[in-house]
């Protein structure tokens, strides 16, 4: 499922990559997890430009008054949506209701009826809004989520030669180095952060992982080791917390990372 998935997204150039990041503002948490790591690993160039326009349902809070109030207004029911989507602490300290004027009796009667709602509701809420956001930003009725697009060559295939390569970042740090062979990644890589610290360390057959691999968090510490068969995880994986607590989590052939 995530293998080569930035391939096809590149082909459809800007609106792919519009697609590809309201894609990930609404799947599961789990799901853009891995689909953040799998991209870095493919294209971490571009993977950059993705994440400078990934936004959150906090962002959507921090939106000009009059920007929510568009979004609103913009759906028969959307206000029962919206006030499913926020947590507790939101639910007592925002002043939205006495803000928006046009909508505050609504907010107001919404809330005496979503308190306790399950986790996963309020997920899908949250993801309704986001969708919202961004089909009324499509067609510039709002500028809050504003696209911060990539120059079109990053769209374009890459072509390495043999040997010994090294991908940077746009900043000229190295993203990614190993060897090439055909267009292909083989042997030991070696994937960096933007900060300088090692993501991921394994072996590529043909471009694709296999082999023992290991991921490591943003300040060094582990964070997950296992095993890739034709780039999908298989097996038994350790995964650690930022704590340091570590989980053993089984993975097969529907799961993929």
């Amino acid at each position: 499922m995530l293998m080569g998935m930035l391939e096809r997204v590149k082909k459809k150039q800007i609106e792919g990559f519009r697609e590809f990041v309201l894609k990930l503002e609404t799947t599961t948490l789990q799901l853009r997890r891995q689909m953040l790591t799998s991209g870095i690993l493919e294209d971490p160039t571009y993977m950059i430009w993705v994440m400078k326009n990934i936004r959150t349902f906090d962002d959507f809070l921090k939106l000009p008054l009059e920007e929510i109030e568009s979004v609103l207004l913009s759906q028969e029911g959307i206000v029962n949506v919206f006030v499913s989507a926020l947590d507790e602490d939101s639910l007592t300290t925002l002043t939205l209701e006495t803000d928006l004027p046009k909508l505050s009796s609504k907010i107001r009667d919404e809330k005496e009826f979503v308190k306790d709602i399950p986790p996963e509701v309020r997920v899908s809420a949250r993801t309704h809004i986001l969708k919202a956001v961004r089909k009324l930003q499509s067609s510039e009725t709002i500028q809050g989520f504003s696209w911060q697009l990539p120059p079109v060559e990053i769209f374009h295939p890459k072509t390495y030669v043999d040997g010994e390569t090294q991908i940077n970042f746009d900043s000229g740090l190295i993203a990614a180095q190993g060897m090439m062979k055909k267009n292909k990644r083989q042997g030991p890589w070696v994937h960096y952060y933007d900060n300088g610290r090692t993501l991921a360390q394994g072996d590529y057959l043909d471009d694709l992982k296999v082999g023992e691999w290991k991921f490591y968090y943003t300040n060094g510490k582990d964070r997950a080791q296992g095993t890739y068969l034709q780039d999908q995880r298989d097996g038994f994986w350790n995964e650690w917390d930022r704590d340091g607590e570590m989980t053993k989590v089984e993975y097969n052939k529907d799961v993929r990372t």
